[in-house]
C-alpha cells in the first residue's frame, strides 16, 4: 500500500508541457537535475499554490527527494532484475495514452459516444455480393446499385424500386424503410454518411462485407431510452384468408372494448396467444429502440403514463394491445463507455482506419523510406504458405534492403521471419496479395515498436512521467530498507527513543476536537470560514452545512467530527502538522477542498509505550529520516543554480 501511495503521489494528474530547458537547476554529487524536471513536478503538486515563495519551499522537499534517489542509484538498486521488471510493467501501462494508435482509438470512441446520443431512421436498398466475390462480381454489383440510384433520381418511387431490386429479406414488409436504430448497430461507413448528409439525400453505393447499400437519411432524433410494457396478442399473418383475419380483428376489438369498460388488463391476458408472457400478466422484458418491430415499438414509446394502454396495433405477428408499465430515460453515455469501447474496438472498419492512420503518421515521424518492393520475397515462398506451414529456406541469396526506419535498415530476411512466425491458413492462393497483407502488418508492427522505443524522445512529458515512476520505485525500496523496516523492527532503539523523548513528546497527550467540512466551490469555503470565525456557537455543524449547501450535499458536507490525538485521524494530523495549532482556529486546505474547524484542545497525562507504539514508530521514522538526510548532505555536495532559480521565479511572477 505504501508503494502504491508513494507512486500515485508522483503520477501526473494534468499534463503540462514546458519549453525544453536542459539547464541544470540542481546538482547532487554527479547527478544533474534540469529546470524542466523540477518544474514538471512542482507544477503538478502545487497547482493551487504557484508562487515565488512556494518554489523555495518545494525546492527543499525536492532536494531531499533527489538526495535519496541519488543514493539509491549509487547503491545500484536500479540495476536489479526485480526493479527493471517492475519499471517495464509500469512503462507499458504509462505508454498507452501517448501511442498514436490509442490516440486514434480515443478519437473514434469519443465520436461513437457522441453519436450514441442519437437514433437514426434510414431508408435502404441492398445489393448482395457473393462470398469471396471476384473483381467482376464486385463491379457488377456496383453498377447495379448505380443503375438503381439513377432510376430513383430520375423520378421512380423509392418504395417500388426497393421492393423490385433490394436483396434485403424484409423489403416486402418495410419497403426499404428501417426502424430507428442506434448508430453502433449500423456499419461504420453507413454511419459516416448518415451523420454527414442532409435528410432525403440518396447516397452513392456504399460497400460493406455483404454488398452495396444505397442509403437515405429519413430522420435523426435524440435517444429515446427504455420502456417496459405488457401486451395482449392475437396472432395473425397476411397469408390467412380474409374471413380468418376478420375474426381475429373482431376478437382484439372485443378485448379492447372490455378494457375500456373497466376490465383489468391482467385478467384479459388469458386470451393472449403469447402464452409465455400471458402467465406474467402480459409482461415483456424492458427494451429500447431497434429491438421490436417498428409498429410495436412506436406504439409502446408513444404511451406516456404507467397503466396507459394503446388501441389495437397491427404487426406482422398479429394484433397487440400494449400497456405501459415503466418508462425510463437513456443510460448515461459515460456509464456506457466500456460497452461502447468494446464495440468500437471490435469493429473491422475502424480497425483498418486506425491501422492506416498509424502507418501514415509514423512513416512521417520516423522518416520511413521504402527501398525495394516486398514482392522480392515471393521467390522464397511455396504453396505451403497457404496452409500456414511455410519454412524459410536456407539460401545463399544476398539479403535485400526493404526499407529504412528511424535510420535503421530492415531486410527481406526480417520480413520472411515475420511471415514464418505469423502465417495462417489462407484461401486466396495468390502469392502477391498474401505478401501485401503480411507486409502491411509487418510495417505496422515495426512502426509501432519504433514508436514505443522512442517515446521518451518524441514525448518529453512521457519521459518525465516515467522518470517519476523510476524514482518513486527506488525511493520506496530505499526508504523501506533504511527507515520503515528499521523503525518497526528495532525494538530496542524504539523503546530507547520513547524513553529519551518522554518528557518532550509523550509525558502529555494533546488532543483536538475538530469538525471537518468538504467543499466544491471556493466562494462557499470563504463564506463558511467567515461564519465559523464570527460565531461558532450559532453556526454549529448541521446549521452551517444547511446554510452553505442549500440542500446539495455534494456542494458542502460534514466529513468528520470528533476528538483525536496525534496519529488517530488523518484530518486531525493535518492540525498537528501546523506550527503551534490554535485551539479556536479555522484552517483551510484548498488542495484537498477541506475546512477543519478546531473546536477545542485537551491536554491529558501521557500514555504508556504499549498504548502509543504506532505513534512512537512514526516519530522514530521521522527522526531516523532526518539523521539520514544529514548524512546524505555530507556525502553528496548539493549545488543550486541560483541564476536558473531566479529565472523560474521571475517567470512565475509574470504569469501570476
Amino acid at each position: 500500500m505504501k508503494r502504491l501511495s508513494l507512486i500515485s503521489i508522483l503520477v501526473f494528474l494534468s499534463l503540462t508541457l514546458f519549453a525544453q530547458n536542459d539547464t541544470p537547476l540542481l546538482t547532487i554529487g554527479d547527478n544533474k537535475i534540469t529546470s524542466d524536471e523540477f518544474l514538471y513536478i512542482y507544477k503538478k503538486n502545487n497547482a493551487d499554490n504557484i508562487n515565488k515563495e512556494s518554489v523555495d519551499e518545494y525546492l527543499k522537499l525536492f532536494t531531499d527527494f533527489k538526495l535519496k534517489v541519488t543514493e539509491a542509484e549509487n547503491l545500484k538498486m536500479d540495476t536489479s532484475e526485480a526493479f527493471k521488471k517492475e519499471l517495464n510493467g509500469y512503462r507499458t501501462q504509462l505508454a498507452k495514452p501517448y501511442l498514436t494508435e490509442n490516440i486514434k482509438w480515443n478519437e473514434l470512441i469519443n465520436e461513437a459516444k457522441k453519436r450514441e446520443e442519437k437514433e437514426l431512421k434510414l431508408d435502404i436498398i441492398f445489393i448482395k455480393l457473393p462470398r469471396n466475390p471476384s473483381p467482376e462480381d464486385t463491379l457488377k454489383a456496383y453498377n447495379k446499385a448505380l443503375d438503381i440510384r439513377n432510376r430513383i433520381l430520375n423520378g421512380e418511387s423509392f418504395d417500388s424500386v426497393a421492393v423490385k431490386t433490394s436483396d434485403d429479406r424484409a423489403v416486402k414488409d418495410n419497403k426499404g424503410h428501417l426502424a430507428y436504430l442506434k448508430p453502433l448497430r449500423i456499419p461504420y461507413n453507413i454511419q459516416n454518411f448518415a451523420f454527414n448528409t442532409e435528410k432525403g439525400k440518396l447516397s452513392m453505393p456504399i460497400k460493406t462485407d455483404f454488398g452495396y447499400y444505397l442509403i437515405r437519411l429519413a430522420d435523426m432524433r435524440p435517444q429515446q431510452g427504455f420502456v417496459k410494457v405488457a401486451h395482449i396478442m392475437i396472432s395473425s399473418n397476411d397469408n390467412e384468408p380474409d374471413s380468418i383475419k376478420a375474426i381475429k380483428k373482431s376478437k382484439i376489438d372485443s378485448i379492447y372494448s372490455r378494457l375500456k369498460a373497466g376490465d383489468k388488463f391482467e385478467n384479459l391476458t388469458k386470451f393472449s396467444d403469447d402464452k409465455a408472457s400471458a402467465k406474467k400478466g402480459g409482461e415483456l422484458p424492458e427494451f429500447t429502440t431497434g429491438r421490436m418491430v417498428p409498429e410495436f415499438e412506436n406504439a409502446a414509446f408513444a404511451l406516456q403514463k404507467p397503466g396507459e394502454y394503446s388501441k389495437p396495433v397491427k404487426t406482422r405477428f398479429g394484433w397487440h394491445i400494449i400497456k405501459l408499465i415503466e418508462k425510463r430515460p437513456p443510460n448515461n453515455i459515460e456509464k456506457e463507455t466500456d460497452k461502447i469501447e468494446k464495440a468500437v474496438k471490435n469493429d473491422k472498419d475502424r480497425k483498418e482506419i486506425v491501422k492506416k492512420y498509424v502507418i501514415n503518421t509514423l512513416k512521417k515521424t520516423y522518416n520511413f523510406k521504402e527501398i525495394n518492393s516486398p514482392e522480392t520475397i515471393v521467390s522464397l515462398l511455396d504453396s505451403s504458405i497457404f496452409e500456414g506451414k511455410w519454412k524459410m529456406p536456407v539460401t545463399k541469396r544476398p539479403d535485400k534492403e526493404l526499407f529504412t526506419l528511424n535510420n535503421k535498415k530492415y531486410y527481406d530476411r526480417d520480413f520472411a521471419r515475420y511471415i514464418e512466425k505469423k502465417q495462417s491458413k489462407d484461401k486466396s492462393r495468390d502469392f502477391k496479395s498474401l505478401v501485401k497483407k503480411y507486409y502491411d502488418d509487418f510495417v505496422y508492427q515495426t512502426l509501432s515498436e519504433t514508436e514505443i522505443n522512442n517515446l521518451e524522445k518524441t514525448k518529453p512529458e512521457f519521459g518525465y512521467l516515467l522518470k517519476e515512476y523510476h524514482d518513486g520505485i527506488l525511493l520506496f525500496d530505499l526508504m523501506k530498507e533504511k527507515i520503515w523496516d528499521k523503525a518497526s523492527e528495532d525494538t530496542v532503539g524504539l523503546r530507547k527513543f520513547y524513553e529519551e523523548n518522554y518528557d518532550s513528546l509523550y509525558s502529555k497527550q494533546t488532543s483536538y476536537d475538530i469538525s471537518v467540512f468538504k467543499y466544491k466551490k471556493t466562494k462557499d469555503a470563504k463564506k463558511a470560514i467567515k461564519l465559523l470565525t464570527k460565531d461558532r456557537k450559532k453556526y454549529n455543524d448541521s446549521i452551517l452545512v444547511n446554510k452553505i449547501s442549500k440542500g446539495d450535499t455534494l456542494r458542502f458536507t460534514l466529513t468528520d467530527a470528533g476528538e483525536y490525538s496525534k496519529g488517530e485521524n488523518i484530518y486531525a494530523d493535518k492540525i498537528f502538522s501546523q506550527k503551534n495549532p490554535d485551539s479556536k482556529k479555522v484552517y483551510n486546505f484548498p488542495k484537498d477542498k477541506l475546512i477543519i474547524a478546531v473546536n477545542g484542545k485537551k491536554i491529558s497525562k501521557g500514555k504508556p509505550f504499549e498504548e502509543i507504539r504506532g505513534l512512537v514508530i512514526s516519530d522514530y521514522q521521522n527522526y531516523l529520516e532526518k539523521e539520514w538526510l544529514k548524512e546524505l548532505r555530507k556525502k553528496y555536495k548539493v549545488k543550486i543554480n541560483k541564476e536558473e532559480l531566479k529565472k523560474i521565479k521571475n517567470n512565475i511572477s509574470k504569469k501570476n
